[in-house]
């Protein structure tokens, strides 16, 4: 199915021979003209190129969460031997148009050729809080791709054609990123020789993940473990995976049902309204609701309650789902929606899909056969019926909008209709438009549509009498206590542990389950009788992976300015004055609008006005995020500003701030600084008798000495 132009990247419909923007025959073999392997601008999609150079400033020198997947052709140096150079090089440029294809369409990039394979980075240099699925999909996409492809060389050249591939999970550091896609990057640890060496004990045909990446999929696809393996560069021996093929899940929420949910807590008040649009749709009064909310918030939980809320038999509920990599896939969600109304299973032959839709439609109305041709063209089937194939592709997007409303409105008349789609942030623009057609002909039906999505994103409907939004904001503390008790299995919290999971987690659901069964796999929790409490210091717990690839993502979809914002104020802390803010970025008029913009996108909230402009990150894991992000020599930089910013605004009432002083100049390369705050935070604390702090100030005091003696 040709889901963009080659020629200019234009979303087209399924089936079409020309594009309808520059006119290029989408018919013609596909070739890959004048691609130069060492120059990534050359065969890097133009829509994947844009991503990169449009918010590379704000990529650049930053700690990136990846994946890596390496490829390469099993037992190359046997087919080189036997065949001729040109035959290789044909060959090789067919494998090459392969692996491009696969890996760009799960947003990967790939920063080199091996000659005989290629090696790929899922999650930077945008990043993505799903990167180790994606690879995981372009290595299974690869490898059934290549199939195909080795009957065709085995019959034409008598040789196999297999790949093996390795992939790998850990973080990297993105340098800088230039004009023709090249991008510097250093791995951190050995993210980058794991997937390699691993890729090395892949049998041809194959596909071996780390422990790491397991741990980051496992939800989603059906793995077998080959068990352990002594790794060079490796002190312990580590446990390989082979990548079977994807699961029954395929969405976060899909994975917590797998494990088992926890208790649904909270939201009466919107479920009330959920219902009540359900009782107006079945009396012929068709309605729109929107959920919004922040990811993590519970969105497609809250749906997934309503639904089971729903009396057994009595409406048809149906729902499809947009791809963060398929807003260049035509009608996505809408073709989610008809494969479950028609039960069209992955695999199905184009005879068997044919049968079944024409056997629901007959069901539905025996008058409404003249949906079909469209319906076949969506789903890449051969169109038989003339008169659609004679239409002009406007023409074709009108009928097909005409004929999918039809559908779905006589599908009411039988029992009400529920249809939802999932992640409307990330819709192509065709399914946005229809949707839009869609909603100006809901009032007098059965229908109920519902449509979940993330802040930022904005739509027209608005203003419709029959449209509600039904915002999903977090959790009280109360029902967040509750939440972690479930989790916990009951068990009373220690006051300590409490405040740590709260604080961080500020009510959101997601962030709540995943810090709390992170903190229980690593043994920062620990139980002594009915009690749990947090065995290990604050500092010394990170994020997990998890909450860090979904926060870390969002900011990626930041502008520049504002992403760029949020990193310096989280080197502030939690909690940031304007004044300082100000000073150290050195932005005067445009700042308090990036601010607005953060608090419009809940990253940020306005904490007091008085005595002075002062600003709280709404998650501390989000300031953690933002922070760790930052490259250490940019940290220690934005420290000593932030000293020398507190000494300047505050010179009159500098006692106030020593320890705070003493906290950043720590931070940074002065240890002059750093020496005389902690100096004077530890006399500070002796006058107040607090004997313990001063020890401590002085200690560290100590210390920066012996630094500055290095």
């Amino acid at each position: 199915m040709e889901l963009v132009c080659p020629q200019c990247a234009n979303a087209l419909p399924s089936g079409a021979k020309f594009c309808n923007q520059c006119g290029h025959n989408l018919k013609k073999p596909k070739e890959i003209p004048n691609v130069d392997y060492s120059e990534p601008q050359t065969y890097t999609p133009k829509f994947l190129a844009d991503k990169i150079l449009t918010t590379r400033s704000s990529i650049e020198g930053e700690r990136k969460l990846v994946t890596v997947l390496f490829a390469d052709v099993a037992n190359y140096t046997s087919i080189a031997e036997n065949l001729d150079p040109e035959e290789i090089h044909h060959i090789m440029d067919g494998c090459f148009k392969i692996l491009m294809d696969e890996i760009h369409k799960f947003e990967g990039t790939i920063n080199q050729f091996t000659g005989d394979g290629v090696m790929a980075l899922f999650g930077a240099p945008v990043a993505h809080e799903d990167h180790a699925q994606r690879a995981c999909y372009a290595a299974l996409a690869v490898q059934k791709a290549l199939e195909n492809f080795d009957e065709k060389i085995r019959k034409d050249s008598g040789v196999d054609f297999k790949m093996r591939i390795g992939v790998n999970s850990g973080p990297v550091i993105v340098g800088s990123i230039g004009d023709n896609l090249r991008m510097d990057y250093t791995a951190v640890g050995d993210t980058t020789n794991l997937a390699s060496r691993i890729e090395s004990l892949a049998k041809p045909g194959t596909s071996l993940v780390s422990a790491y990446t397991h741990k980051l999929a496992r939800h989603f696809f059906e793995f077998k473990s080959l068990g352990e393996f002594e790794i060079k560069g490796r002190a312990a021996s580590q446990e390989v995976f082979e990548l079977i093929k994807a699961g029954e899940v395929d969405t976060r929420i899909g994975a917590s049902v797998a494990k088992g949910l926890t208790r649904f807590l909270g939201r009466k008040n919107s479920m009330a309204v959920m219902m009540d649009a359900y009782r107006k749709a079945q009396s012929r009064s068709g309605q729109v609701i929107g959920i919004v909310g922040e990811d993590g918030v519970g969105k497609s939980r809250f749906i997934l309650e309503f639904e089971n809320r729903l009396p057994e038999g009595e409406s048809t509920f149906i729902e499809g789902r947009c791809l963060q990599y398929g807003s260049s896939m035509v009608y996505a969600p809408i073709l989610d929606i008809l494969r479950s109304y028609f039960e069209i299973k992955e695999g199905d032959p184009e005879v068997l899909i044919k049968k079944k839709m024409n056997k629901k439609t007959l069901q539905l109305d025996e008058k409404f056969q003249g949906v079909l041709p469209s319906f076949h063209e969506l789903f890449s089937l051969a169109v038989e019926d003339e008169a659609y194939q004679k239409l002009e592709s406007m023409q074709k997007k009108e009928k097909t909008f005409e004929d999918l409303r039809d559908l779905f409105v006589r599908e009411s008349q039988t029992r009400p209709l529920i249809l939802v789609v999932d992640d409307l942030h990330w819709i192509d623009k065709t399914s946005e438009e229809f949707l839009s057609y869609m909603i100006e002909s809901l009032v007098n039906t059965h229908i109920l549509l519902i449509i979940l999505y993330r802040p930022e994103y904005t739509h027209t409907w608005g203003s419709k009498s029959y449209y509600r939004k039904i915002g999903l904001s977090q959790l009280t503390s109360r029902s967040s206590v509750e939440l972690i008790r479930t989790i916990l299995n009951d068990c009373e919290i220690e006051p300590a542990l409490e405040t740590f999971i709260l604080d961080r987690s500020a009510g959101t659901p997601f962030f709540i389950e995943e810090l709390t069964r992170s903190l229980l796999e690593n043994g920062s929790i620990q139980k002594e009788k009915n009690l749990c409490y947090l065995a290990r210091v604050p500092q010394d717990i990170q994020v997990p992976d998890t909450i860090q690839g979904v926060i870390a993502a969002r900011m990626d979809r930041l502008e520049d300015n504002l992403k760029r914002t949020m990193q310096v104020a989280s080197v502030i802390g939690k909690h940031f004055a304007f004044r300082i803010l100000q000073t150290i970025t050195g932005v005067k008029e445009n700042l308090k609008p990036y601010l607005l913009k953060l608090q419009g996108l809940e990253f940020i909230y306005e904490k007091s006005l008085f005595p002075e402009l002062e600003y709280v990150f709404k998650h501390a894991l989000t300031q953690e995020v933002a922070y760790n992000s930052l490259l250490q020599k940019k940290k220690t930089e934005i420290h000593e500003k932030i000293g020398k910013a507190i000494e300047e605004l505050y010179a009159e009432s500098l006692e106030e701030f020593y320890e705070v002083l003493a906290y950043h100049y720590s931070k940074s390369e002065n240890f002059e600084k750093a020496y005389q705050y902690l100096n004077l935070s530890g006399n500070e604390a002796t006058k107040s008798y607090s004997n313990l702090e001063a020890v401590v100030f002085s200690t560290n005091g100590i210390l920066e000495i012996g630094r500055d003696d290095v």
